[in-house]
C-alpha cells in the first residue's frame, strides 16, 4: 500500500506511528462513513483491521455494546486461550471493569513474546466521557488504562497500536485529548476527488445510465462538486433515490435533497437559507446593496484573495438586517447557511456541536455563514458560570474564522443590533472585518422607496400615498412602516371597506406609539455609525459626525440601556 493510495489521515497515522513515540491515537470526525480503497468500499473499522493493520498478527476490536471482536479466527483463538485461564470460560466479559484488566495482562504477555497487536475501540466517548469529576469508578478505571497504555515503556518499544474512535474530540475526557503521549487525527469529509472516484465507481457498477436521469445531464466532476458536504454514505443514498425514481430529477431537486441530507446530518445545527428573492426586493439601503453586489461579483469572478473574511451587519432593530442577508443569499452565487443555537446544557456537547459544524462548513465550502443575534450566540472569553465552555467556544470559533485558507471560501455574516456586546476579537480585521450599518430611511426619497415597496407587498393601494409629505415623516424603520400599513388595512376592514385610504394611514400615524424606547434606537444608531468601516456606507446626515461627538452621545445613553 503506497502513500499515494492512502487517505491523508492514514498517511498521518503512519507518519506518527513510524516516529515511534505514540501508540495510542484518537480518530475523530467522519468516522461513520465508508472508506474507498482500491475500488473497494469498507466500513472504517473493517478498513483499519483488514487494510491498515493487515500485517499485524493479532487485531482486536471493542465497543461497549458487543464486547470484544476479532479480525480473524487466529486473533479470536489466541484471546480465548488466555481468557480460559482468567475467567474459566472462552468468551471474555463485555464490561470494561472486567475486560480491561484482562486486556492489560494479555498485551503484556503477548508483547513480551514479540507479537504485533492492534486494538480498535469504537464509541470511545461511552467509555471515558467528558464529564469531569462525575466519572464513575468504571470510567475512571478505563481512563487510567488508556493513559497507562499511552506511555507504558513496554508498549512504546513494542509493535502495538491502540485506536480510539469518536465522532467528536469534545466528547472525550480532557485528560485523553490533552495528553502529550496521545495523538488526535481527524477523519475529514470526502473531498472532490474522492467524491468523484466514488460516484464513478457507483455509476459503473450499479447504474450506468443514472446521469441521464438528471436534467440537465451533469458530468461526473460537476455532480461531485454539487454533492460537496455529503458523506459517501449520503451520496450513495441519494444516487439510489435517483436510480429508483420513475421521473428524472432536476438540478434544483438534487440540490434541495442534498440540503435536506446536510441539515439532518447536522442535527438541526445549521439551516440553509432558501429564498427566491434578490437584493432587488430590498427597499432603501442603496450603499449597502451596491457594496454587497460588488462582493458577489468579485466572488463569482474567482478573485477570492481580496474577499473579506467576514462582515458585521449592524443597526437598530427593525432596519431589515436579516431580510437584507436573506435577499443577498439569492444572488451571492454560493450556498448560505444560518448557524442555529449550538449551545447545550450537557457537558461537552456544546464543543462537540461546534466541532461538527466547523467540519461540515469546511466540507461545504465555498459557503456563506449567517449568525443572527451574534452578540448572544457567540459569547466571549470572559463569560463566567459555565466551567469555561464559552471561553473554549470563543477561542475555537475565533481561530477558525481567521484561518487564511478560508478566505473567499467561508464568508461570515454576523448580525446584531448591539455590536458593543460582541467581543472585539470577532469584529477585528481578519474576521468580521467589514462593518455594514443599516438605518431607518433618512431622506424623502428613501422614505418614499421604503413605504411604496411595503405598500405593494402588503396590498396597500400605492396611489393613496400620493399626498404624503415625505420630508415631514418621522424616521421610522421598515418594520415600523410595515406595522403602520397593516394597521391602516385593519382599520379599513374593520369599517367594512375593502381598500384602505390616505386618511386611514394618517389616522394610524397619529395614533402610533413605537413599541421601543427612542433612547434605545438612538443608542443602536450611534453604535452602528461608530462601527462602520466605510464612510460611503453612511447616510449623508451621519457622515460629518465626529467620533468624539458620537462617543459622547453613546456614553450619555449607556446608563439607560
Amino acid at each position: 500500500m503506497s502513500n499515494a493510495d492512502l487517505p491523508t489521515w492514514v498517511a498521518e497515522l503512519a507518519r506518527q506511528y513510524y516516529a515511534g513515540r505514540t501508540v495510542l491515537f484518537i480518530l475523530h470526525g467522519n468516522i461513520h462513513d465508508l472508506v474507498l480503497y482500491e475500488s473497494k468500499e469498507y466500513l472504517l473499522r473493517d478498513f483499519l483491521s483488514q487494510v491498515v493493520f493487515r500485517r499485524r498478527e493479532l487485531v482486536l476490536t471493542y465497543n461497549r455494546a458487543t464486547g470484544l471482536g476479532y479480525r480473524d479466527e487466529k486473533s479470536q483463538k489466541d484471546v480465548e486461550s488466555l481468557a480460559r485461564v482468567y475467567f474459566e470460560k472462552a468468551i471474555p466479559p463485555k464490561s470494561p471493569s472486567e475486560l480491561f484488566p484482562f486486556l492489560h495482562r494479555y498485551f503484556q504477555r503477548r508483547l513480551g513474546e514479540g507479537r504485533r497487536i492492534a486494538l480498535i475501540v469504537e464509541f470511545a466517548e461511552t467509555l471515558t466521557p467528558a464529564v469531569g469529576a462525575s466519572l464513575t469508578s468504571e470510567e475512571r478505571s478505563t481512563l487510567l488504562y488508556f493513559l497507562q497504555w499511552s506511555q507504558d515503556p513496554l508498549f512504546l518499544r513494542s509493535d502495538i497500536t491502540i485506536l480510539l474512535l469518536t465522532e467528536s474530540l469534545s466528547e472525550l475526557h480532557p485528560k485523553l485529548t490533552g495528553n502529550p503521549h496521545i495523538s488526535a487525527i481527524r477523519v475529514p469529509y470526502p473531498d472532490a476527488p474522492l467524491r468523484e472516484a466514488f460516484i464513478s465507481k457507483w455509476i459503473a457498477e450499479k447504474s450506468p445510465q443514472i446521469q441521464d436521469k438528471i436534467t440537465p445531464t451533469p458530468t461526473i466532476p460537476s455532480l461531485s462538486m454539487a454533492l460537496g458536504g455529503l458523506t459517501l454514505v449520503q451520496i450513495e443514498k441519494l444516487l439510489a433515490e435517483i436510480k429508483e425514481s420513475p421521473a428524472p430529477w432536476t438540478q434544483g431537486q438534487l440540490l434541495e435533497r442534498k440540503k435536506m441530507l446536510v441539515e439532518a446530518h447536522a442535527g438541526g445545527l445549521i439551516e440553509f437559507m432558501r429564498t427566491d428573492l434578490t437584493l432587488d426586493a430590498v427597499a432603501g439601503h442603496q450603499a449597502a446593496k451596491a457594496y454587497l453586489r460588488s462582493i458577489a461579483a468579485t466572488l463569482q469572478a474567482g478573485q477570492t484573495e481580496v474577499i473579506p473574511m467576514g462582515f458585521l451587519i449592524t443597526g437598530p432593530v427593525g432596519t431589515g438586517k436579516t431580510f437584507l442577508i436573506r435577499c443577498f443569499a439569492g444572488e451571492i452565487g454560493v450556498p448560505m447557511v444560518q448557524l442555529k443555537n449550538f449551545r447545550s446544557p450537557w457537558v461537552g456537547e456544546t464543543e462537540a456541536n461546534l466541532e461538527r459544524i466547523l467540519a461540515l462548513l469546511e466540507a461545504l465550502a465555498p459557503i456563506a455563514v449567517v449568525i443572527d443575534e451574534a452578540d448572544t450566540q457567540l459569547g466571549g472569553r470572559d463569560r463566567e458560570g459555565d466551567s469555561g465552555v464559552s471561553a473554549r467556544v470563543f477561542g475555537r470559533l475565533a481561530h477558525f474564522m481567521s484561518d487564511p485558507k478560508h478566505r473567499g471560501r467561508i464568508l461570515w455574516f454576523l448580525l446584531t443590533a448591539r455590536p458593543d456586546l460582541l467581543p472585539v476579537d470577532f469584529k477585528r480585521q481578519g474576521r468580521a472585518e467589514e462593518h455594514i450599518p443599516l438605518f431607518a430611511p433618512t431622506t424623502a426619497e428613501e422614505k418614499r422607496e421604503v413605504v411604496t415597496a411595503m405598500a405593494q407587498r402588503l396590498g396597500f393601494p400605492v396611489e393613496s400615498l400620493a399626498d404624503i409629505d415625505w420630508d415631514k415623516l418621522p424616521l421610522f424603520s421598515g418594520a415600523e412602516w410595515e406595522a403602520l400599513l397593516i394597521r391602516a388595512r385593519f382599520k379599513a376592514i374593520s369599517e367594512q371597506r375593502s381598500t384602505p385610504s390616505y386618511s386611514d394611514l394618517i389616522a394610524v400615524l397619529e395614533d402610533f406609539l413605537p413599541p421601543t424606547y427612542p433612547e434605545e434606537i438612538a443608542y443602536m444608531t450611534y453604535l452602528a455609525i461608530l462601527e462602520c468601516t466605510r464612510r460611503s456606507l453612511l447616510p449623508p446626515i451621519y457622515q460629518e459626525l465626529s467620533r468624539e461627538e458620537l462617543l459622547q452621545k453613546v456614553e450619555q445613553l449607556r446608563p439607560h440601556m
